[in-house]
């Protein structure tokens, strides 16, 4: 599943297991599943990333 930080200052949009209560991030414990808005986002990132390093 995909969350995001909900915190004033985080925002981490991150891939987690159904048991994650922790953003990666920031440490704080108010993350929340992310929006089709945000997970669109996040993967349009994941996609320049691996074009900008490939890995083959």
């Amino acid at each position: 599943m995909i969350y995001t930080c909900d915190t004033k200052c985080c925002h981490f949009i991150f891939f987690g297991s159904a048991e994650t209560r922790v953003c990666p991030d920031c440490g704080k414990h108010c993350i929340r599943p992310s929006t089709l808005e945000e997970r669109a986002a996040f993967f349009r990132r994941q996609i320049e990333f691996a074009q900008e390093h490939p890995t083959g």
